[in-house]
């Protein structure tokens, strides 16, 4: 690997700030445009039929989708117009052979693409364009991301995770992937706080969120709710996965303690989507009653939901 980012072969290796490409086609032809788009510098995150587009869609998570305009399933111009009418618009550029004639792009940016680009005489442009969409949507991430951002830990605050809560429940509605939704608690945190300040307090709630960066993946969700409270929303995962992942965080808290305050612990509830409930407010109600058993019966603890229902009671 050379400093200009290329490999030994002479292929760029897309670097993960170079955006996301979503390639969507049934013809086996378009593979070679996959290549060409990776050598260019972007991450193809995969080459998808148009029946399992929308499935592979949830799962990549890409700036920009590359549809062929000849898809089999569903209608390129129909895909088009669902992504760019989506909370979290995708921007679609479409391809094809025909010519890009001004009526053939007219139509397809009235049906909410970005533009149409015939293959392969156009694929120059069809890269100048991708870069520009995929500038733009990491220019409204970051913004975003900095609205969104809690002050003191750097993670998603609580109307960020509302939305993605909304977003992960949503998915499972349409696309059957499951969910799982971690609640945390510090214990005795106003302890800490009494004894110790509230300066050695911040430490103590900076030093969990660091653990749940460190545990989480891309595609999860880390946010302070406020005070001592935090959650973390599992993409794709299961109940049995959900309180692996509770033990990982707990185990992980706990095994360094912090200078002028020892051991820190959590506790953490944690329940799934469809498993435990099917809608945000019942996985948020089921996982903070996991998480209030857990305080009731010594904390330190990680508890797994058992019901849809809303929580018992106020936490200790």
């Amino acid at each position: 690997m050379t400093a200009t980012g290329r490999t030994i072969d002479g292929r760029r290796r897309p670097e993960r700030d170079q955006g996301r490409i979503l390639l969507v086609s049934d013809d086996p032809r378009v593979s070679v445009y996959a290549a060409a788009l990776e050598e260019e510098g972007f991450a193809v995150a995969g080459v998808s039929g148009g029946a399992r587009a929308l499935v592979a869609l949830q799962r990549a998570r890409p700036q920009v989708v590359v549809a062929d305009a000849n898809l089999k399933g569903i209608r390129a111009a129909e895909m088009a117009r669902m992504l760019s009418e989506a909370q979290d618009a995708v921007p679609v550029a479409l391809v094809g052979n025909e010519a890009a004639t001004v009526e053939r792009r007219g139509e397809a940016m009235a049906a909410g693409a970005s533009d149409y680009f015939q293959l392969p005489s156009e694929l120059p442009l069809l890269v100048a364009r991708a870069r520009q969409l995929i500038a733009h949507s990491l220019t409204v991430d970051r913004l975003r991301a900095e609205a969104d951002r809690d002050y003191l830990t750097g993670l998603a605050n609580r109307r960020r995770f509302r939305r993605a809560l909304e977003q992960e429940v949503e998915r499972w509605r349409r696309y059957d992937i499951p969910c799982a939704l971690l609640l945390l608690d510090i214990d005795r945190m106003k302890k800490i706080n009494d004894t110790h300040g509230h300066t050695v307090g911040d430490l103590v709630i900076r030093s969990v969120a660091d653990v749940l960066v460190a545990l989480s993946r891309d595609n999860d969700t880390a946010a302070r709710l406020g005070g001592e409270e935090f959650a973390l929303l599992l993409a794709g995962v299961g109940s049995e996965q959900g309180l692996a992942a509770a033990e990982r965080v707990r185990t992980a808290v706990s095994v360094h303690p912090l200078e002028s305050v020892g051991v820190v612990t959590v506790s953490v509830g944690v329940a799934s989507c469809p498993e435990n409930a099917r809608t945000e407010r019942e996985l948020f109600g089921t996982s903070d009653a996991a998480l209030y058993r857990a305080k009731q019966e010594g904390r330190n603890l990680s508890m797994l939901a058992t019901a849809v229902g809303p929580a018992a009671g106020a936490r200790a």
